[in-house]
């Protein structure tokens, strides 16, 4: 059982639409031909769980097609979260089942929909997969103000699901002549609030992680053929003692002046070191670490 299995069979569902189709055919052969044409939206996420061998995590209580009594199986497995964008940024994990209330309230038995978390987006909202949405199966992006709650269940390997850290500059940053700096991320995001520091420049792993990092880095205010490093560095926990660079890239001004890289990586993090991206300027002139630089970090468990 993995939460990457059910999200594997979701996604594989992508697309499918109309009914009867392969999802209310399979139900229904166990749950009788009424369901061929009924809302499948949970029909859906009953399939998912069959095909990735995943029942005893999604469904605890057998087949569901009432979105209400699948709800009301996490609840009394104490693993329901309501809906409040602080609980969808704090708690909502990939695999989570999603339920929904179109008239914005979080009582479970004015519950909907349902679906599935594909991503948490670190801003009370979600992307998920769902069925029976227009009729199909569909990703969507969702917020608080329609979500009634959600729980995640208890997938036997988590291990492969990673945690991953979005971040982005927000504001210009000067790196002066013949100096280097560390990129200060003004937005953050993360799937767990454990991955990151509360300094703005550091990435920490709550345990042993493999990371796979990308970057797009983009640098102004140079002179044509100048050139400038960057790298994925290692530090201390504290961020005293610079480490190793563990992916570094040389780059060089094109014709306006300007550095547009990105940076990717593999790399290990622990509890006794952190990342940071830095800019190793050796021109002759300051540059500008535009605003717009992103970063995204996805730790995987070792």
């Amino acid at each position: 059982m993995s939460a990457r299995a059910m999200l594997e069979a979701a996604r594989a569902t992508l697309g499918m639409k109309g009914r009867p189709n392969t999802i209310t055919r399979d139900y229904a052969r166990r749950n009788g031909d009424e369901f061929l044409s009924a809302a499948w939206c949970d029909q859906a996420v009953t399939y998912w769980a069959r095909q990735s061998d995943n029942v005893a995590a999604v469904l605890p209580k057998g087949d569901r097609a009432y979105t209400v009594w699948h709800a009301q199986d996490g609840q009394k497995l104490g693993r329901w979260f309501a809906g409040t964008a602080a609980n969808l940024k704090a708690h909502a994990k990939p695999g989570a089942i999603v339920f929904f209330d179109w008239k914005g309230g979080d009582a479970i038995g004015a519950v909907d929909h349902v679906g599935v978390v594909e991503r948490n987006l670190g801003d009370g909202r979600v992307q998920t997969i769902e069925g029976n949405t227009g009729d199909a199966c569909k990703r969507r992006v969702r917020s608080a103000s329609v979500i009634a709650g959600f729980w995640n269940p208890e997938y036997g390997l988590e291990d492969d699901v990673p945690e991953v850290v979005s971040l982005g500059a927000g504001q210009d940053q000067k790196v002066a002549a013949g100096a280097e700096m560390v990129v200060r991320w003004h937005t953050e995001f993360t799937d767990d609030p454990k991955a990151h520091g509360d300094d703005g420049v550091a990435v920490r792993a709550s345990g042993t992680r493999w990371c796979v990092c990308d970057a797009l880095v983009k640098i102004g205010g140079l002179q044509p053929g100048d050139e400038l490093d960057v790298a994925w560095s290692r530090y201390d926990r504290d961020g005293e003692k610079f480490l190793d660079d563990a992916w570094r890239l040389t780059c060089h001004a094109d014709s306006t002046g300007r550095v547009e890289v990105s940076l990717g990586g593999q790399l290990s993090l622990s509890t006794t070191n952190q990342l940071r991206l830095r800019v190793l300027n050796s021109s002759p002139r300051p540059a500008t670490v535009e605003k717009v630089t992103t970063a995204r970090i996805a730790l995987f468990k070792r």
